[in-house]
């Protein structure tokens, strides 16, 4: 057995033991843009909600159900961009015979490239480009190549479409709309539904509770926070009274550093306040969500691979400016495939299940484990304070649920509906 049991009101330590990954990720500089918000948090949370987000910025995990009643009706698998856009794309002749684009390939994180296929290799060019630093949007660029008459869609993370046709006959024009896709919750990435062999699979530095490797599938579509819930976030509950707890901040500042010092029982507050203020269910992952959400489809020690490499993280010996010191402003460090920051470090993420030894006996349909010492939930992910050990993937840890760490924080979740 491998467990940190923590007992103080604020302390350093938790116990923990990660998994595999994904794919490599570039760091993003921090700056100013990191820098606390001006002015009430609550305001600029209700702001935000007010003006078509949802809370915390989520990434998307869609089902993958499309439907058009244009000019014909795209039933192709669907073909996904990173950062979150899924392309379906119909053809139609002059004789009115139909079918479906075929093949595509897409580069970088930035901009999505994809080259559609269709009869006689009749060609449309699609990119979506990252545009939300100039006007706060991701615009679309469509060059077709072809006279078939086509209906094209493009749907957004936060479940938005985007529609180009062309009649048959005719080739239609370039177009570029430079406000296609608004740059708010839900930018950074797609999460589908799927499967994964959870547990110690990389073979490094295991954990006995991590064993045994077993099958867990992922049903259904989930949306995932983009980023650990932020002090400013945690401050507007506690302004409108839907959070009791004011956690202190170390002197580390607030904003957005992730919150810390947060029990367990403090983040179902924050959830069912901020499923009242939006409309939304929110929640905490369980547990096999959370491990299929930081491997993105990798079955590497981290999303990166199987080495810690340098300035990945926040850890103990990650190479960061914070090792071993403090939190970093969330999104500090690049996304994993899924658009997820810090699934590595900086704080360990509370998750909704209680604490089992090992998995047998664990669910396999993606629920929370609500059966063994529920007095301890698990934690996820590693922190600042933590050796890389500890932030693989598959690393397991838990603490008591009233206890107050300077190394605990938590993301959330939204159950979609059809």
């Amino acid at each position: 057995m491998f467990r940190l049991f923590v007992g103080a009101t604020i302390a350093f330590a938790i116990f923990a033991i990660p998994v595999a990954a994904q794919s490599r990720q570039d760091e993003v500089a921090d700056s100013a843009v990191l820098e606390a918000d001006e002015g009430s948090p609550l305001a600029s949370v209700r702001d935000a909600l007010r003006s078509g987000g949802s809370g915390p910025e989520l990434v998307v995990i869609p089902a993958g159900i499309f439907s058009t009643d244009g000019p014909c009706t795209p039933t192709s698998d669907v073909l996904q961009f990173d950062g979150g856009y899924r392309v379906r794309m119909c053809y139609i002749t002059g004789e009115g015979e139909t079918g479906q684009a075929q093949a595509g390939v897409w580069a970088s994180s930035q901009s999505g490239i994809l080259w559609f296929f269709s009869r006689e290799n009749a060609e449309v060019l699609v990119k979506v480009l990252d545009g939300c630093e100039h006007n706060g949007h991701r615009w679309v660029f469509v060059a077709p190549v072809t006279d078939l008459g086509f209906e094209l869609r493009i749907t957004g993370p936060d479940g938005d479409t985007w529609t180009h046709t062309n009649e048959a006959g005719t080739t239609a024009p370039t177009r570029s709309d430079t406000s296609a896709f608004i740059c708010s919750s839900g930018g950074g990435g797609v999460i589908p539904a799927g499967s994964l062999e959870m547990g110690c699979v990389s073979g490094v530095g295991c954990f006995e509770n991590e064993l045994p490797v077993h099958s867990v599938t992922i049903p259904a579509p989930l949306a995932v926070g983009k980023y650990e819930v932020t002090f400013s976030e945690w401050d507007a509950c506690v302004e409108s009274g839907g959070c009791r707890s004011l956690p202190i901040d170390y002197g580390w500042g607030r904003g957005n550093r992730p919150v810390v010092a947060v029990r367990w029982e403090d983040t179902q507050e924050y959830v069912a306040w901020l499923s009242a203020e939006t409309g939304f269910e929110y929640r905490l992952l369980s547990e096999s969500e959370w491990e299929y959400a930081a491997r993105a489809g990798a079955n590497t020690a981290y999303s990166w691979g199987n080495e810690i490499g340098h300035n990945r993280a926040n850890c103990r010996s990650c190479g960061s400016r914070w090792d071993y010191d403090r939190t970093a402003p969330v999104g500090s460090f690049g996304a994993n495939r899924f658009g997820l920051h810090d699934m590595h470090g900086n704080v360990w993420e509370w998750v909704e299940d209680c604490w089992n030894e090992s998995y047998v006996g664990a669910p396999s349909d993606g629920s929370a484990w609500r059966r063994g010492d529920c007095s301890y939930r698990v934690l996820r992910g590693g922190s600042w304070y933590y050796s890389p050990r500890y932030l693989r993937s598959a690393n397991r840890g838990a603490s008591a649920t009233g206890v107050q760490i300077n190394g605990i924080g938590f993301r959330v979740a939204r159950t979609l509906t059809p």
